[in-house]
């Protein structure tokens, strides 16, 4: 595992999955019909589970200076301190994401109130990592 630290707060315009997993796909398909997938900015999902123990999944493009989309929620990503590890080649074994979220959350040092977190950095791998507390 690995310790990443993101110095700033950072905003998503994000769409909701209707259902999780089920709903996964289509909130990414949905998103990059407004937000095409580009290295120039961060491409995240944030989740967590609500009330009711159903998981909320939210697949986030960081907005630029200037940028508005009015049909997207926004998220505001907390600077703080993570920690995870990269899946390389995910497609090849989604199942290996949910499996890297259920060891993170054992680690005593995970903030109980934080969020997981997929970043997908080019369009092969992601770092999955969860915040620490503070």
């Amino acid at each position: 595992m690995e310790d990443y630290i993101f110095e700033n707060n950072i905003l998503f315009a994000c769409k909701r999955a209707s259902k999780f997993p089920e709903g996964v796909q289509e909130a990414f398909e949905a998103l990059h019909a407004d937000i095409p997938f580009s290295t120039d900015r961060k491409f995240m999902s944030m989740s967590w589970m609500n009330e009711s123990g159903g998981i909320v999944y939210l697949a986030g493009a960081e907005l630029l200076d200037g940028e508005s989309f009015p049909n997207l929620e926004i998220f505001h990503f907390k600077k703080a301190k993570y920690r995870g590890t990269a899946i390389e080649d995910f497609m090849k074994d989604i199942p290996k994401i949910g499996q890297l979220f259920q060891t993170l959350w054992r680690d005593p040092e995970i903030d109980p109130d934080g969020y997981c977190v997929e970043w997908y950095f080019n369009e092969s791998d992601v770092k999955c990592f969860v915040k620490l507390k503070d």
